[in-house]
């Protein structure tokens, strides 16, 4: 699997490059913008203070990425679709 996020990329970076980020983080109760505070660092230092275990965080990047992934190819077919 190809990955889009790693562990060390900032939360600022992580949201220009992927905003369908914010959306999959907030439903898993890592709010990092919309409350009008953002948030730096890594994702990987706002999961560790927001009480995540090693494994629960090495999950939640898995399932990350392959959200992305699948937004991505659903975004392409979108688009092949309309070319």
């Amino acid at each position: 699997m190809k990955l889009y996020i790693t562990k060390d990329m900032w939360i600022e970076d992580i949201f220009k490059k992927h905003p369908e980020a914010q959306e999959f983080l907030s439903r898993r109760g890592i709010v990092c913008i919309m409350c009008g505070e953002p948030v730096w660092g890594s994702l990987e230092d706002q999961m560790d203070e927001k009480g995540f275990s090693h494994e629960e965080i090495d999950k939640m990047f898995l399932e990350l990425n392959k959200f992305i992934e699948n937004y991505e190819k659903k975004y392409k077919e979108h688009s092949n679709k309309n070319n």
